[in-house]
């Protein structure tokens, strides 16, 4: 998750409250209870003016929301996240404002600077599909169809190949992303009735949708998993994600349903040791989904593809005492139990925790 501004602070939980409630507000309403908490923080706070230059927007106050969106920009405070979403909101406040070229140059250099070495890119495709909808308000409309049929083509079932292709037959540049990989191409592994495969993009709602789902339940273990968890807590995860793949640092997994495409879980190979061959090995599965085999599935994929793919000899996996749905998926999945570890985990309350340590070696499962 983010190191820099926290993104569930208790300020920030009674903002996403106040828009958990926009609905139902109007927009008079929304501005005036934005701008009371925004008060509490400095005049020149990114975050505050970034949240008044929302309300603003959401009101159909675009005007007053442009100065707010540029001052949030230029303080260079914004999280990675909410600096693209200022972008394209921005941009999107000025095709209203039918301002259409100061759109189009906006979200170019956002799209730009995704380009460059080592950015996340958070929200990407949805500024390409903003710029989409600026090419058409400009009476451009074979470049915006090809730019959303790019925008479009990783994320079908099938064609994506010849879709992107006939994309870029309507328009020169598409802003497709191929960042270079230091680890392992990202794979899918399937077990039975599950499909494990690297997070995409458009999985957010329904990772996000997973977490809150299971809070109560998972939230016991892992600090990350609380009731405030949002959809910039979860792009930031997924982002976080992107990079372990790209470094080879670590290879997080989503779970899903083989027929269904629903997710179910997550799963992941982390913790690589940088001298010796070994790393831990981490599931969880949501509320919904327990009880069918989830997680036991998921062990049994990554172990395999830690030691054939990844020339790993051992993979542990450390389970808190009391987490009794953790401890049964290790004992099912054939790891040999090595004892209680004094002080091995930091706990949810940040407390040094025992925990029972498991390990997997090629041709023991």
């Amino acid at each position: 998750m983010m190191t820099t501004a926290p993104l569930h602070d208790a300020w920030t939980l009674r903002i996403d409250d106040v828009w958990r409630r926009a609905p139902e507000l109007a927009g008079s309403q929304l501005v005036a209870e934005i701008d009371a908490l925004a008060t509490e923080r400095p005049a020149t706070d990114a975050r505050a003016l970034f949240e008044r230059a929302c309300a603003r927007d959401s009101a159909g106050q675009e005007a007053d929301a442009e100065p707010l969106y540029r001052a949030a920009l230029q303080t260079g405070q914004l999280d990675p996240y909410r600096q693209t979403r200022a972008v394209i909101q921005l941009a999107s406040t000025l095709r209203w404002l039918d301002r259409l070229d100061d759109s189009e140059a906006l979200l170019i250099e956002e799209l730009e600077r995704h380009q460059r070495p080592g950015h996340d890119a958070p929200l990407h495709d949805e500024a390409r599909a903003l710029l989409a909808l600026t090419y058409a308000a400009q009476g451009r409309g074979r470049e915006a169809a090809g730019l959303a049929l790019a925008t479009l083509a990783p994320h079908l079932s099938r064609y994506n190949r010849s879709t992107l292709t006939a994309a870029r037959q309507l328009v020169a540049e598409v802003w497709e992303r191929e960042p270079v990989m230091a680890g392992p191409a990202p794979v899918e592994l399937t077990e039975g009735r599950f499909l494990l495969r690297p997070y995409r993009p458009s999985d957010l709602a329904a990772f996000v949708a997973g977490v809150l789902e299971s809070h109560q339940t998972i939230g016991r273990w892992m600090k990350w998993a609380h009731a405030g968890f949002s959809t910039a807590d979860g792009a930031e995860w997924l982002a976080h994600c992107a990079r372990g793949w790209q470094s080879g640092t670590c290879y997080e997994f989503g779970i899903f349903d083989r027929e269904t495409g629903d997710f179910i879980g997550g799963a992941g190979l982390n913790s690589l040791h940088p001298v010796h061959p070994f790393c831990n090995l981490g599931y969880w599965v949501r509320d919904s989904r327990h009880r069918q085999g989830a997680a036991s599935a998921a062990v049994r994929a990554l172990s395999r593809h830690a030691f054939d793919a990844l020339k790993l000899a051992r993979v542990e996996i450390v389970v808190a005492q009391g987490n009794e749905a953790s401890l049964a998926v290790a004992r099912r999945s054939g790891a040999r139990h090595e004892g209680v570890l004094r002080n091995r985990i930091r706990g949810v309350e940040g407390r040094a925790e025992d925990a029972h340590m498991f390990s997997l070696a090629p041709g023991a499962t």
